[in-house]
């Protein structure tokens, strides 16, 4: 699934990229698996998208925020979750429509932005205001504050592995990039977090923002080919069976909240 590093990545890829989505305009929106689009109905969605245009792209944990204005001066946001095998591309127009093609959005310019999903799990909404999408989200994890990180954590007793993972509490990390950040942390996933000390919760905040702007850096990890412009390589992640890097022992996989998890036991060690 694309975490964070990957969606920020896919955002500044078509914005910054070349070519561009900025300035472009909407001609008319190609709907192939209707239930794609979450809100409003596909037949309003369309007609509403329609002579829009990008005015800029902002992304908030693992959604992608489009803003859009129409010929009259309307505003609106075009939400994009990506979920499991989403992927973005901007094309030429004869490559707007493939195998696993979800939504086009044809382009003034010749271009299309085209929506790929394999599983068909990925969703999108058009809304004047994106905080009835994301407004349950906790802070980006890239850009939390400790203050910030230190509320969130404030009175819990869960353990650090399903907190991670808790997009309410912090937004923007998987399965991948939360045993990446418990490995460097030297925390096992199954620490409670009201048991971690002042040094370790400092640590792990530090280690949050410091290996996801590294993963960005990197545009994210290649992992199953979701982004394969990403270079990020993990330490631990999908790695069970072979050395830690650190210190050679055999790196481990269980189950915690039901998400296979990878763990060095010595670096990671329940009472380190």
């Amino acid at each position: 699934m694309p975490e964070l590093p990957e969606v920020e990545s896919v955002a500044r890829t078509l914005w910054d990229g070349t070519p561009s989505l900025n300035d472009q305009t909407i001609i008319k929106a190609t709907i192939p698996l209707l239930k794609v689009i979450q809100q409003p109905d596909h037949l309003r969605f369309a007609a509403e998208i329609e002579q829009c245009c990008f005015i800029n792209l902002n992304r908030i944990g693992k959604y992608l925020l489009f803003g859009i204005e129409s010929a009259k001066g309307i505003r609106h946001t075009l939400v994009i979750h990506l979920r499991m095998t989403g992927r973005l591309f901007l094309v030429p127009e004869h490559e707007a429509h493939q195998q696993h093609t979800r939504l086009i959005l044809h382009l003034h310019s010749g271009l299309a932005l085209r929506f790929d999903d394999p599983r068909g799990f990925g969703r999108v909404w058009l809304v004047d205001d994106p905080a009835k999408v994301i407004g349950s989200l906790g802070p980006d994890g890239l850009t939390i504050s400790y203050e910030q990180f230190t509320k969130q954590l404030a009175g819990s007793k869960r353990q650090l592995k399903p907190l991670l993972l808790d997009q309410s509490l912090i937004a923007g990390i998987g399965n991948i990039y939360a045993d990446e950040i418990l490995f460097r942390s030297q925390l096992h996933p199954l620490i409670p977090v009201s048991s971690l000390s002042e040094e370790q919760r400092q640590r792990l905040h530090s280690t949050i923002v410091s290996v996801l702007q590294e993963a960005v850096a990197m545009q994210g990890a290649n992992i199953d080919g979701v982004f394969k412009a990403g270079k990020f390589q993990v330490a631990v992640y999908g790695r069970n069976g072979s050395p830690c890097p650190l210190c050679g022992d055999i790196i481990i996989k269980i189950k915690v909240a039901q998400r296979g998890t990878h763990v060095c036991p010595t670096c990671q060690h329940p009472t380190s």
